[in-house]
């Protein structure tokens, strides 16, 4: 088993590292002046997925959460056993940092669509500020959740306690874990990082409904090619908004292990391994719908594979469409999604 999921950790880290980082060099250096303040959620997104499937990587983590007691137990069997057992620490609590903000950065990129819609694009700086101020939770978790990760000595007598099965001591990697989840920053971290997934996820399906109510309540005032890269756009939406479902598979694994309503190592491994997948297939949201990064996609895939690399496919015209002399400004986000 614990081949298997280091397999896993592998295959899908690394994939995931590699596309991240493509992400941000097309954000970068190929992304249309029209969309640049859109880019910087772009950017902020490619940097925190890398982050993640990096860090997942380095640590490899299987977490054992302890039923009716108020421990629990990390196992490292990334790259970072071969360092010291504080890089896995280290490693531990800026993994875990990363995944609140990338929930909250999600919700804030489509808010800043549904925003879009009925106001003036935000300047780069403006989102920057944004992105800093969201950060700060994260920030402080990432900062201090470190400090509430045992030695194995402390934690080895515990988890023998209730998992004498496990013979956890006969493992190679690097044993951690928090005495005492009522701690406040312990309490802190796993709060932020369970509770807001679920209404996060609520008010994205909220705010994405709201989206689509208006492109149809307007489809009949718009060309062809307008309607054209709103389709785009609401395939786009669909698809991010199914992405953070992983991390909430993961979330409902990690309750399901507290509360003791399932206690299997199979649950404990699959914690952190689905939730890989999200900051994997997250860059295919951009890598796919927004035309510049697919058409420079397409040409690496091909390049890649040895194939004739195709012309450049046409652009679509910047997309405008007045109601009443209301203007949507759908042409600084919607020409990013078509």
């Amino acid at each position: 088993m614990n081949i298997f999921f280091e397999i896993w950790h592998w295959l899908w880290a690394l994939f995931g590292c590699s596309l991240n980082l493509l992400l941000i060099y097309v954000a970068v250096f190929k992304t249309p002046k029209a969309i640049r303040p859109y880019a910087t959620l772009i950017i902020n997104f490619a940097i925190t997925d890398f982050l993640e499937c990096f860090l997942d990587w380095f640590t490899q983590l299987r977490l054992i959460p302890t039923p009716g007691d108020i421990s629990l137990t990390y196992i490292a069997n990334g790259p970072c056993q071969y360092i010291n057992p504080f890089s896995c620490k280290l490693g531990i609590s800026l993994l875990l940092h990363c995944l609140p903000h990338a929930v909250w950065s999600l919700l804030l990129s489509f808010g800043y669509r549904y925003y879009i819609l009925h106001h003036s694009a935000l300047s780069r700086m403006t989102l920057f500020k944004i992105l800093l101020l969201i950060y700060i939770p994260s920030l402080f978790q990432g900062a201090t959740y470190w400090t509430t990760l045992a030695t194995k000595e402390q934690i080895l007598p515990l988890a023998n306690k209730w998992f004498p099965d496990y013979h956890i001591e006969l493992g190679t990697g690097v044993i951690t874990g928090i005495v005492d989840t009522t701690n406040w920053v312990a309490a802190y971290g796993i709060s932020h990082i369970c509770l807001p997934i679920f209404p996060v996820y609520t008010a994205i399906f909220i705010v994405r409904r709201k989206i689509i109510k208006h492109l149809e309540e307007n489809t009949q005032m718009m060309s062809s090619d307008t309607r054209a890269a709103h389709a785009q756009l609401l395939k786009a939406l669909t698809f991010q908004a199914l992405v953070p479902a992983f991390l909430g598979v993961a979330v409902i694994c990690y309750i399901l292990s507290q509360t003791g309503l399932v206690v299997s190592p199979i649950l404990e491994y699959a914690i952190f391994s689905s939730f890989i997948l999200m900051p994997t297939l997250s860059p295919f949201t951009y890598l796919c719908f927004v035309r510049p990064y697919r058409q420079f996609f397409m040409r690496v895939i091909r390049r890649s594979m040895f194939l004739p690399t195709r012309p450049i496919e046409s652009s679509t015209k910047a997309a405008r469409f007045d109601s009443g002399g209301q203007v949507s400004h759908f042409t600084n986000t919607g020409t990013a999604i078509c």
